[in-house]
């Protein structure tokens, strides 16, 4: 009777125990386990608007590849009408993007309490992403960790220029002082004539960079329009130099087939 007694017990154990171990084959332990990840300890902030739809959904399918997609937030803006008929580089439509964009960032900062992370990371959305250098990140992050700086562009090619299109900050005790340097950008588009920002917000932020404790990310890390520094290595491509939608996405493409 008692053997009885305890088989009726033991039965649910065991098959609660089958479920768990059944479950568990399912489950990304990689996203679980605690560890200094730089992915799994950053946000991602990214802002497009409508005319952007076919690079948008390159860009966010690439990332959602390495990352949750509860580790991005993504801003779809709806530019003023007038605006929607002419696209492209230094366009009014482009202007007003590369403008709020920046609003963008400052609004997540401003509000950097409600996501616990180390890093914020900036993105445009033409830039994709290489899943298959993914382990890479973690290099990036130690040497990120490694160097005092506060925040660490994408270097515009091989220039001294930062560009604005890939960015990424510490989310340290300085976190507000460079909230408020993104401010005073927002501040200073609102009051220069576009012919003297032919960059928009990148040509703000190179005249005003000396006010903040910035560095580059280390090229290889990083594909620059058709310049391949280094493809075993490479985190992201930026399809940049392209003028149209569909010359960024050909880009894209002959990219990832040197990549792949």
């Amino acid at each position: 009777m008692k053997k009885n007694i305890y088989f009726y017990y033991l039965l649910p154990i065991l098959g609660l125990i089958a479920i768990v171990l059944y479950l568990i084959r399912f489950i990304n332990i990689e996203e679980f386990k605690e560890s200094d990840n730089f992915l799994t300890n950053s946000i991602f902030i990214c802002y497009s608007t409508p005319n952007y739809n076919k690079l948008t959904d390159i860009s966010l399918d690439s990332l959602k590849q390495i990352i949750s997609p509860y580790k991005i937030i993504h801003k779809l803006d709806t530019p003023p009408e007038q605006l929607m008929s002419d696209s492209g580089f230094q366009t009014d439509l482009w202007y007003y993007c590369v403008t709020n964009k920046i609003g963008h960032l400052v609004d997540i900062l401003r509000n950097s309490n409600n996501y616990p992370c180390e890093y914020f990371i900036f993105t445009d959305c033409d830039i994709r992403y290489i899943s298959e250098n993914k382990h890479h990140w973690d290099s990036l992050k130690e040497f990120i960790d490694n160097n005092d700086n506060d925040i660490f562009f994408m270097r515009e090619n091989d220039s001294t220029d930062v560009n604005s299109g890939f960015f990424i900050i510490k989310n340290n005790e300085n976190l507000n002082n460079n909230m408020r340097f993104f401010v005073n950008v927002l501040n200073k588009i609102s009051v220069t004539d576009k012919k003297n920002m032919p960059f928009g917000d990148q040509s703000i932020i190179n005249n005003m960079k000396q006010n903040i404790n910035y560095g580059f990310i280390p090229n290889e890390y990083v594909i620059f329009g058709d310049n391949v520094n280094d493809k075993k290595k490479a985190l992201f491509h930026h399809a940049v130099g392209a003028t149209t939608i569909d010359d960024k996405i050909n880009q894209i493409n002959k990219i990832m087939t040197i990549v792949n």
